[in-house]
């Protein structure tokens, strides 16, 4: 599935259809504020991703199909990538513990 890479975001969103046909159920539902000023509900839960070669479980927010699909920066960081503004490319990166 292709969706954006979303560095203002801290979660990512993938459609509730496709998470529930790959079988994943949602562990938790919170209620998350967006830019605009209003708030949503919705569900999260943890997904397998695989983006060049590494693979990581990661926080998920079960899009409702008005919700734009994207990976947010808390995938990214799991997964080690960042977002070159440059190019607009996923390139490496390094892994920090702090």
């Amino acid at each position: 599935m292709e969706v954006i890479a979303d560095t203002g975001a801290i979660f990512s969103v993938f459609p509730r259809a496709v998470l529930e046909e790959i079988g994943i159920t949602p562990y938790a539902e919170e209620t998350f504020h967006l830019a605009d000023g209003r708030e949503i509900k919705r569900q999260l839960g943890d997904v397998f991703v695989r983006i060049n070669g590494k693979e990581r479980t990661v926080p998920t927010i079960f899009g409702e199909p008005t919700d734009t699909p994207l990976l947010g920066v808390t995938a990214l960081e799991i997964l080690g990538f960042t977002v070159d503004p440059r190019t607009q490319k996923l390139e490496p990166t390094k892994m920090l513990l702090l």
